[in-house]
């Protein structure tokens, strides 16, 4: 801008310049031209007086830098200051003759066909009939301008720089105050009262900016914010597979190295399954993919991005289905176990049952199998009572919370099992070091001791022990059942509070155990906030611990 108005500036001023030039020049020339012609009727009046006044030779008549002729009435040449008369053509014909003839006066301009230069004529009659013309060079404009500029190139040339330096400091003084203008706030601007209108309009459009950006950087803050702590994987490509948008919970799914935007998608990933996933969703279909990261099991569903009917990206949603699939695998393996557990017993009913239809079975056999029905269908019925007691642990049901007494509880168990221990030899043991005061449901904490104390007498020797313990570690009751017995291999100790696990299979179906007994009393202590713990030696015996927030 400041060299469009320099520009601009300095050719207006030069042009005007050469034009006032130009014009001066002419208007000059012609006044010029005017004075030399009245100067030289002057000089011709002059001439002419001096040869009234009896001058008896006219080349004694001379004037510098003028030609004098004297021309007979008939044309010829009586004299000539500046050339030899003789050689002269007859003049009679001339326009400033003729003139003088008519008129007593003549005049004329015209190129010199003796000098071949431009000359002003004034020609006069005298008394004695003769004419008396004056000549003097008129010349040209062109070597009149050239005659004026040159003593005159200093000056236009210092005139030059001067125009050039005037219209930089115009063009500057035009273009700082805009340059200088506070384009946060425009309307405040007073140097240009013909700006206003579109400063205001700047500073209208300013705020709507300012506001768009502000609302845009706030929902892209919100969407940082939401995405950030989402626990699914989030990822926006292109067309070429350049992340646009990705979260920290998409690399962190796959325990990949953190990417930002800019890098390929496939460095959070890099598996067939991942890759055709994208693939399929750049080419413009939903694709969904099931990848086995070891540690986890993700679920990836891209879907593209369509853009007037062409896709231009992809959108890449990863969910941890880990849990989900560990629950749809327990949910087949309990349906499977539990169908097999049933079709045991039922199977063995059905047999008896069958064997007694028939009849031709002596009074004591009959006997035999009534006992082996009986203890079959309490085995079915201790088993569906586990079952309803685990799903309604599993759905969350509400307890009754109150303090109860972890020691008063644990005598009331070792009471009702006293007798079954001592019909498998076994010695109860409890010993109390607190009142173990906790916030929970006594039924809970009742069938939590129950199951405990009833698998150290069931899975104990002749002559083992079984005992309670119930201390207290600062701010926790601690509850310990222990027992000398068979102890777990190591290999199982994981997989004991499984659901229908059974270390010993045949022992456990003997002694009447469902499988469920460990998995009710993990569900009741996570339900009644506390940790449990399992020590185990082959051999050697059993000790379980579990810890509750003291009340």
């Amino acid at each position: 801008m400041n060299k469009r108005i320099f520009q601009t500036v300095f050719l207006s001023i030069l042009l005007t310049f050469f034009l006032v030039l130009g014009v001066s020049t002419f208007v000059f020339y012609t006044e010029y031209e005017e004075r030399i012609e009245s100067d030289l009727l002057s000089e011709l009046r002059f001439l002419e007086a001096a040869a009234g006044n009896g001058v008896s030779d006219i080349s004694d008549i001379s004037v510098p830098g003028h030609r004098v002729t004297l021309i007979a009435p008939d044309g010829n040449i009586l004299f000539e200051s500046e050339t030899d008369p003789s050689g002269m053509e007859n003049h009679l014909q001339r326009p400033e003759v003729q003139e003088a003839l008519m008129y007593g006066l003549g005049e004329d301009t015209r190129e010199s066909g003796t000098l071949l230069e431009n000359y002003h004529y004034a020609a006069v009659m005298l008394d004695d009939g003769n004419i008396l013309r004056l000549a003097v060079p008129a010349g040209t404009i062109l070597s009149f301008v050239v005659e004026m500029l040159l003593p005159m190139s200093v000056i236009i040339i210092i005139l030059l720089f001067f125009f050039a330096w005037y219209s930089m400091k115009a063009a500057k003084r035009i273009t700082d105050p805009i340059n200088n203008i506070d384009l946060e706030h425009p309307e405040e601007s007073e140097e240009y009262e013909e700006l206003s209108p579109l400063l205001y309009r700047i500073a209208k459009q300013q705020a709507t900016i300012r506001e768009q950006i502000e609302s845009a950087e706030r929902r892209s803050r919100e969407f940082a914010v939401i995405t950030d702590n989402m626990a699914e994987g989030l990822a926006v490509i292109d067309k070429e597979m350049r992340l646009l948008s990705v979260n920290r919970a998409a690399f962190m799914l796959f325990d990949a190295e953190e990417v930002k935007a800019g890098d390929s998608v496939l460095a959070i990933n890099r598996s067939d399954a991942f890759s055709a996933a994208i693939s399929e969703a750049l080419s413009g279909k939903r694709s969904e993919a099931l990848i086995d990261n070891k540690t986890k099991m993700l679920q990836v569903i891209a879907s593209p991005v369509f853009e007037y009917a062409a896709v231009t990206g992809a959108v890449i949603i990863i969910m941890d289905i880990t849990e989900k699939s560990e629950r749809e695998k327990l949910r087949r393996e309990f349906t499977a176990n539990v169908s097999h557990e049933l079709k045991t017993p039922l199977t063995s009913i059905s047999g008896f049952a069958e064997l007694l239809r028939n009849g031709g079975i002596p009074e004591e056999t009959v006997k035999d199998f009534g006992k082996e029905i009986y203890d079959e269908s309490q085995r079915l019925i201790a088993l569906v009572h586990d079952i309803i007691r685990l799903s309604k642990l599993d759905e969350g049901g509400e307890h009754e919370e109150e303090r109860v007494s972890i020691s008063e509880i644990a005598s009331d168990v070792i009471s009702r099992l006293r007798k079954r221990a001592e019909t498998m030899s076994v010695k109860l043991e409890l010993k109390t070091e607190d009142p173990g005061f906790i916030n929970g449901s006594g039924l809970l904490v009742d069938e939590l001791l129950t199951n405990l104390v009833d698998n150290a007498i069931k899975y104990n020797k002749k002559g083992g022990t079984a005992s309670v313990f119930v201390s207290r570690d600062d701010s926790e009751i601690v509850l310990s059942v222990r027992d000398n017995g068979i102890g777990i291999p190591d290999e199982d100790k994981d997989r004991v509070f499984e659901r229908f696990y059974r270390v010993d299979k045949s022992r456990s179906r003997a002694s009447g155990g469902t499988g469920l007994g460990l998995s009710i009393v993990r569900h009741s202590v996570i339900t009644l906030n506390g940790t449990i713990a399992l020590q185990s030696k082959l051999g050697e015996g059993t000790e379980i611990i579990v810890r509750f927030p003291a009340a």
